[in-house]
């Protein structure tokens, strides 16, 4: 008889432990954000496409800068949102109405896996510029443990009928970075 008060202890005390997790998830945590961070690659080359080329590829470095270097340890959820990609042609007179389709994806630098399809193009019925190309997007997309990387890598993929001409342009992409770091986790 006298386990069952302990046994009863052991099973309150169970039970307890995983209600308490949900609230401290609710009240013990930190939070970042970044507004807006853009950058802008001048003069980017882009080859000429050859006959029978039907996709190309560019990939451009993302600064998210040290906004996570400050963070404690713990559990970080990471919510990254791409809002613009602009490709504006600076040279080589390419015509840019013969891309069907175009995405902006997401990964790690050095890493070949595309963490995820930010952004998607579809070529419209009338084109309204031959020498420019903007997505823009709200969406957000959760990446765990994003926000204590330096960098990431945005992917420009198209495919069309592409300029058959080597070509510049200037690309400009604008991101916004919110992060929450669960002290429950660093605390037990």
């Amino acid at each position: 008889m006298r386990a069952l008060p302990r046994v009863l202890l052991m099973c309150v005390a169970t039970l307890l432990t995983s209600g308490c997790r949900k609230i401290a998830d609710t009240f013990f945590f930190v939070d970042l954000e970044t507004e807006e961070i853009c950058k802008t690659e001048r003069s980017l080359a882009f080859p000429a496409a050859s006959t029978g080329t039907a996709t190309l590829e560019q990939t451009l470095s993302f600064p998210l800068g040290e906004v996570g270097a400050e963070l404690p340890e713990g559990r970080l959820d990471t919510q990254f949102r791409l809002r613009l990609f602009e490709l504006d042609v600076t040279s080589g007179e390419a015509d840019l109405t013969g891309i069907e389709s175009a995405t902006v994806s997401l990964r790690r630098p050095g890493s070949a896996e595309v963490i995820r399809t930010l952004l998607e193009y579809r070529r419209p019925a009338q084109v309204f510029s031959p020498t420019r190309l903007s997505l823009r997007g709200v969406e957000a997309v959760q990446v765990p443990q994003l926000a204590r990387e330096e960098q990431v890598e945005l992917v420009f993929e198209a495919s069309g009928n592409l300029p058959q001409r080597a070509w510049t342009a200037d690309v400009r992409a604008c991101a916004g970075l919110f992060g929450r770091v669960h002290y429950f986790d660093v605390i037990f």
